[in-house]
């Protein structure tokens, strides 16, 4: 048997054919990498772009629903109270008021004796008394200090009774109270319709230098420790001469040709609704505009991407030359940081979604109010009602990510009381009432006139009770028709949802609580968190909440909590003062 001649020269250039095909691979992956980088970089810098954007609109939404906060739930509610009775009945209330917003440093109360002087009371905080209370300060473990016609607050009371000849039902000023400036906000309550002479007052005052010093590095912190967990961001706030009042990180200088995107917004420093201030009291609270602003960094998991182009190819050339199985391990590196890229920027996409849309709302229907294409009262009012579901959206869809953001934290997050379910389940459906009223959905309500009440956190269930109506609403697929019903068991209480909508596919059901997971038949749009928080506040509640749907047919939801026990009750209704 003869060798074959031409064995030896296929051999010979066997070996350079490989190192020319293996240089070529490396050039061609070289290239590859270089495009995939420069195409990365620019995904991450959309990103970025799109995370700052989303936390100066939380930052915003945040400074505004609390700095209006004690001005629109507290005060209303002090109002409401009966002036002849004492005044701890409203020390309690405050208590609590101080508790939810550390910017209020006092309450106070004035009330028309009938002989022009009225009796006035003063509530301070008990952990920081005012600068201008020059008294003995005691340690008490009640958190309110009262204090009855406090001459350092009589000229407060001056101003509001001459402001109140306008009528107006609020009334916010500044103010100097002893070396301090001052910021009042007040509600006014009046005779009746024919009797136009004021008769109580309810208000707090915030200290300006307080707020510089103290708040916003608190409300930043917080905010930042809510996006901690999917953007690395730097907020910011600088006051209307352009002096930085707080900054939740230092500036770093960051690698690689990256600029971080920035966003800035003007806000208003008032602790009230400006447009009621501007129109009950113009002039009164100087024009004083701050700015929030967010800038978006990357976070440790991004660094890589944004180092030089040089030392990257060196890195994939090591790779490459070294072993086929460093080229395999660097391929499903790759792989697996496109799919968590992916992940990332489908969920920042879904809750971006989730606030722009709400958002787009509200600037059409402000636009087309403010260019006076609503003519009649039956126009105002569907957009009112536009208005109304598209806040109640943005509020929820905040609400949820704040709620995310916190569940490491439960003793934190709720403070438990007495709730009457019958009760919460009214306010959320007045909520829902413009909603359920434009989509005309037919509702049915089976409650009880006497449940057992529960301890619960009131605003954590009201959001468990939102979400789950919320997908009610979502998800009917033209049947129109909700119901909702409560029953006493032995031990819980035991509240039904129930719709006709397109119901979930049973092998979806097991996985429906899980954070961020939507049907594949989801039309709808939503980040996929709802049940995940109904499901984590029910269970630290103590409670059971259970889904039961077909598909095509509807889905009832039954939130089970547990009674409260009779002793337990009793004890509640003693610290109230009943």
């Amino acid at each position: 048997m003869t060798a074959d001649p031409m064995t030896p020269g296929l051999r010979r250039y066997y070996l350079p054919a490989l190192a020319c095909l293996l240089i070529l691979t490396c050039i061609l992956l070289l290239w590859s990498a270089y495009k995939a980088t420069k195409e990365w970089e620019r995904s991450m810098q959309l990103l970025t772009e799109q995370r700052a954007s989303q936390a100066l609109t939380l930052m915003i939404m945040a400074f505004g629903r609390d700095m209006r906060g004690a001005q629109s739930e507290i005060l209303p509610q002090l109002e409401s109270f009966d002036a002849h009775l004492a005044p701890y009945a409203l020390a309690n209330e405050i208590g609590r008021a101080f508790s939810r917003f550390p910017y209020p440093e006092s309450f106070f109360s004035w009330t028309d004796d009938g002989i022009g002087v009225g009796k006035l009371y003063a509530f301070n905080r008990t952990d920081r008394p005012p600068p201008w209370y020059q008294g003995p300060v005691e340690k008490e473990p009640f958190p309110v200090t009262i204090l009855k016609n406090p001459n350092e607050l009589r000229p407060l009371i001056g101003v509001i009774r001459d402001r109140a000849l306008m009528l107006a039902p609020v009334i916010a000023f500044e103010t100097q109270i002893g070396d301090e400036i001052y910021q009042v906000v007040a509600r006014l309550r009046y005779g009746g319709p024919s009797d136009t002479s004021l008769q109580r007052v309810v208000g707090f005052a915030v200290n300006i230098q307080w707020v510089r010093q103290n708040y916003f590095d608190e409300i930043t912190s917080q905010l930042s420790q809510i996006l901690a967990g999917q953007m690395n961001t730097s907020l910011s706030v600088v006051d209307e001469n352009g002096a930085q009042v707080t900054m939740n990180r230092s500036g770093r200088a960051i690698e690689s040709s990256f600029h971080p995107a920035i966003y800035e917004e003007r806000f208003p420093l008032v602790f009230a609704e400006p447009s009621l201030v501007a129109r009950t009291t113009p002039g009164l609270v100087p024009e004083r505009y701050w700015i929030a602003r967010a800038a978006a960094v990357p976070d440790q998991s991004m660094m890589p991407t944004f180092g030089s182009a040089g030392r990257m190819f060196v890195l994939i050339s090591v790779a490459t030359v070294a072993t086929a199985i460093a080229l395999i391990l660097t391929v499903r590196a790759l792989r697996t940081a496109a799919l968590l890229a992916t992940m990332k920027s489908e969920f920042v996409s879904a809750v971006t979604h989730e606030l722009k849309t709400p958002l787009s709302s509200i600037g059409l229907a402000c636009e087309t109010i403010i260019k006076g294409r609503v003519h009649t009262p039956q126009a105002t009012a569907e957009y009112a009602a536009m208005l109304l579901n598209a806040v109640s959206r943005l509020n929820r869809t905040v609400d949820n990510l704040l709620s995310v953001a916190r569940f490491h934290d439960v003793q934190g997050f709720y403070t438990f009381e007495v709730v009457d379910l019958v009760t919460v389940l009214e306010q959320v459906l007045d909520r829902f009432q413009p909603q359920l009223k434009e989509y005309g959905f037919q509702v049915e309500v089976a409650l009880p006139e006497c449940l057992p009440s529960v301890r619960a956190d009131r605003n954590a269930i009201i959001q468990v009770f939102d979400n789950i109506l919320d997908n009610s609403v979502r998800y009917s697929n033209g049947t129109r028709y909700v119901t909702i019903s409560a029953r006493a068991l032995e031990q819980y209480v035991a509240i039904r949802i129930t719709d006709r909508g397109s119901g979930i596919p049973q092998h979806e059901l097991p996985h429906i609580f899980e954070k961020f997971f939507r049907g594949g038949n989801t039309s709808s749009s939503g980040s996929g968190l709802g049940l995940a928080i109904a499901q984590r506040v029910i269970k630290d509640h103590g409670g059971e909440i259970h889904v039961e749907s077909a598909q095509h047919v509807g889905t009832t939801v039954e939130v089970c909590l547990k009674q409260v026990a009779a002793g337990d009750s009793n004890n509640e209704t003693a610290n109230f003062g009943c």
